[in-house]
């Protein structure tokens, strides 16, 4: 014979394993898209799951490798380059995920980007000619490769001849 309590205590159990079970199937489903953070997924799902859950999946996909943030930022910096952003529009996406500034930075730093030579592609697809701009549409150029998240060392260095020119 079981007590009232005793059958509150398993259905709340058993309800704990069907919502995390579903839980790590809607993190699965995330994970299989793309890459994500902790914090993403938290912000995501947080109001569908308690909270001891969301962090019982969570660790058990940190677990698994599934979830990985260092492979989430190399992938996100490669992602960001190839679409013609410079490194501190990058950081300031991954500080949105809600990564540490250092992870970050190491991460930068061990993509090897070029992002002179990405900034200097950036300039020649906006103007042709970069040596035969007057001083305004220079500007232009240098605040346009800012926007874009690069440093002005690397607007200036984009707007410079090069050797085959």
């Amino acid at each position: 014979m079981v007590l009232n309590g005793e059958a509150a205590l398993v259905s709340a159990s058993a309800s704990a394993t069907v919502e995390y079970k579903q839980a790590l199937s809607r993190v699965m489903g995330l994970l299989a898209r793309r890459e994500y953070s902790v914090q993403e997924i938290q912000r995501k799902l947080g109001s569908d799951y308690p909270a001891e859950i969301l962090a019982a999946v969570i660790q058990r996909c940190l677990e698994l490798d599934w979830l990985n943030e260092t492979r989430m930022m190399t992938v996100f910096i490669r992602s960001r380059a190839n679409r013609g952003y410079g490194p501190v529009r990058v950081m300031q996406e991954l500080r949105l995920k809600g990564l540490a500034s250092e992870q970050i930075k190491l991460a930068l730093e061990a993509s090897q980007m070029d992002w002179f030579a990405i900034a200097k592609s950036q300039a020649a697809r906006k103007v042709s000619d970069s040596t035969s701009l007057d001083r305004v549409a220079r500007g232009r150029v240098l605040a346009f490769l800012q926007r874009r998240g690069f440093t002005a060392e690397q607007a200036r260095y984009a707007l410079t001849p090069s050797d085959e020119e």
